[in-house]
C-alpha cells in the first residue's frame, strides 16, 4: 500500500507521529511545526494589501543610485566612479538623475509607480553590517533586537491568529526583520519546498507504512501541546495541496530574469493563488562596492530594476498590481569621497525606493548636502522608520505606533497623506549652496 495526498488528508494528522514523517510532509512543516493558532482550513482567504520588501545586502551607493549631476561637489569627491550625463542617466529633475542600470525602474516611475525616499538612514549612523541591519530589521537605533523584527512586530500585534501563511520569506535563512513572538514564519527557496514528498511509484515498507497510518488515528487522550501540532501538520497538509494546485495553474505573463527576478516570480505565484499572505520578504546581495564599482553596481541595478519591472507586469496582468506595494532598502549608503580602488567604502544614507500601482510616484525627502557632512559622510535627512511608519498606517491599516514603539511622521507615498515639513524634493547644487552662503 502506497500513501497519497488524498489519503493523507482523510486520514488526518492526529498524533505525534507526523514527526517521523519527514518524507511524506513538506519541508515547511519539519522546520515550522508551531503555525499560527486558527490557519484557515479548505476555504480561501481574499487578499487585501500586500508588502514585499527587498533587502539590497552590502550597503548600497546612493549618490550612485540617484545622482547629483550638477552638484561640483559630487564630480569633485569621484574624480573617476562620479556619473555625468553623457554617461547615459536616466534625469527626475534639474538636478537629480538616475542609474543608467537603472532603466526598467525610470520606465515605472514614469508611469508614476516609484516613489524615490532621499536621503534615508537614522541617528548616530552604524557602519558595520551586521549592526546596521539589525537596526533596519528592528526599527531600533540601538539594533538590540530584543523584541524580534519590525515585520515580526506588525504579524504579532496585527494579524496574529488569522491565517498560516501571514507571511513568507523566500531565502534559506530568515531574517531578524520577521521573528516574531507567535508563530515562526516560513522559508522557502522554492515552490517546490511546500509540496508533500509522497510518490504512488515509491516503495515502502508496508508494515511501517500501516503502523504510521494506525498511529495517526489512534492516538487518544493527547497533550493540548500535542492536538496543537496535529492540526498545524494537518493544515499544511491542506496547504500544500492548495499551493501544488496555484504552481500547476499559474503562467506567468512576464519574463522574468534570474535572480532576483526568479524570487519574485515564486511571490507572484503565491500571490496569484490567493492565500491571504500579507508580507512577503526576498533578498539581492553584491552591494559591498569596495573596488571595481561601477560595473557591478550597474549589473545589480539591472537584476533589481528587469525584476521588479517584470513583477510588476506580471501582476497588472492578473489585476493584482493595486493589491501589491514593493520597498526596497540597504543597510547604509557608502563614502562621499571614492577610495583608492575605484570604489566607495561603508557610509551612512542613502535612498530607498517604493514601488506599486497606489504609490504615489516622484521624488520625497530632501537631498542630502554634500557640503554640510559628518566627517565626509552624509547627514541623514529622512529616518527610515518615517517610511516603515507611513506603510504601516497607510498601506496595511496598523498602528505603527504599537509595532515600531513609536508614532514617525508619514511620507506622502499614498493619496490622502500629506508631505512633512522638511520633504521637499529640491536639490541645491553645492554651487548654488555657496552661492547662497556667501549672500
Amino acid at each position: 500500500m502506497n500513501t497519497s495526498r488524498r489519503q493523507l488528508l482523510k486520514v488526518g494528522l492526529t498524533g505525534l507521529s507526523v514527526v517521523s514523517l519527514s518524507g511524506t510532509v513538506p519541508l515547511f512543516v519539519s522546520n515550522f511545526a508551531r503555525a499560527a493558532e486558527n490557519p484557515t482550513t479548505g476555504t480561501s482567504v481574499s487578499n487585501d494589501n500586500i508588502l514585499v520588501v527587498i533587502q539590497m545586502s552590502g550597503g548600497n551607493d546612493g549618490l550612485n543610485t540617484v545622482i547629483p549631476v550638477g552638484n561640483d561637489a559630487y564630480h569633485k569627491a569621484r574624480p573617476v566612479i562620479g556619473l555625468k550625463e553623457k554617461d547615459g542617466l536616466f534625469k527626475l529633475n534639474d538636478d537629480l538623475s538616475l542609474h543608467r542600470g537603472l532603466k526598467a525602474m525610470k520606465e515605472m516611475y514614469d508611469q508614476g509607480q516609484v516613489a524615490v525616499i532621499n536621503g534615508c538612514g537614522y541617528p548616530e549612523p552604524n557602519r558595520s553590517h551586521f549592526q546596521s541591519m539589525a537596526i533596519w530589521h528592528t526599527a531600533d537605533p540601538k539594533g538590540s533586537g530584543a523584541h524580534g523584527g519590525w515585520l515580526g512586530h506588525y504579524l504579532d500585534h496585527m494579524v496574529r491568529g488569522t491565517n498560516h501563511l501571514t507571511a513568507i520569506n523566500i531565502g534559506a535563512e530568515l531574517p531578524q526583520a520577521l521573528v516574531n513572538d507567535g508563530p515562526p514564519v516560513a522559508s522557502i527557496t522554492t515552490l517546490d519546498e511546500f509540496r508533500i514528498r509522497t510518490d504512488p511509484a515509491t516503495m515502502f515498507d508496508s508494515d511501517m507504512e500501516q503502523k504510521i497510518i494506525r498511529d495517526l488515528n489512534n492516538v487518544r487522550d493527547a497533550s493540548p501541546a500535542l492536538k496543537f501540532l496535529s492540526r498545524q501538520a494537518t493544515n499544511a497538509i491542506i496547504s500544500s495541496e492548495k499551493i501544488r494546485d496555484v504552481t500547476e495553474a499559474y503562467k506567468p505573463d512576464a519574463e522574468y530574469p534570474g535572480g532576483l527576478g526568479q524570487q519574485l516570480k515564486t511571490i507572484a505565484q503565491i500571490i496569484s493563488g490567493n492565500f491571504g499572505t500579507k508580507v512577503y520578504y526576498c533578498q539581492i546581495g553584491g552591494f559591498d562596492t569596495h573596488s571595481n564599482q561601477p560595473g557591478q553596481q550597474e549589473q545589480l541595478f539591472n537584476q533589481l530594476a528587469m525584476g521588479i519591472q517584470a513583477f510588476m507586469k506580471d501582476l497588472t496582468a492578473k489585476g493584482l498590481t493595486n493589491k501589491v506595494t514593493i520597498m526596497t532598502f540597504s543597510e547604509f549608503g557608502r563614502r562621499i569621497g571614492q577610495n583608492d580602488s575605484n570604489g566607495t567604502d561603508h557610509g551612512t544614507a542613502g535612498p530607498m525606493f517604493v514601488v506599486g500601482g497606489k504609490v504615489k510616484g516622484g521624488l520625497h525627502g530632501r537631498y542630502p548636502s554634500l557640503t554640510d557632512t559628518d566627517e565626509g559622510d552624509l547627514k541623514y535627512t529622512t529616518d527610515f522608520r518615517r517610511v516603515y511608519g507611513t506603510l504601516l498606517e497607510s498601506w496595511l491599516n496598523a498602528d505603527s505606533a504599537q509595532v515600531l514603539g513609536n508614532r514617525f511622521e508619514p511620507l506622502a507615498l499614498y493619496d490622502g497623506v500629506k508631505a512633512g515639513k522638511d520633504d521637499a524634493t529640491e536639490n541645491p547644487t553645492e554651487k548654488k549652496e555657496d552661492m547662497m552662503m556667501k549672500s
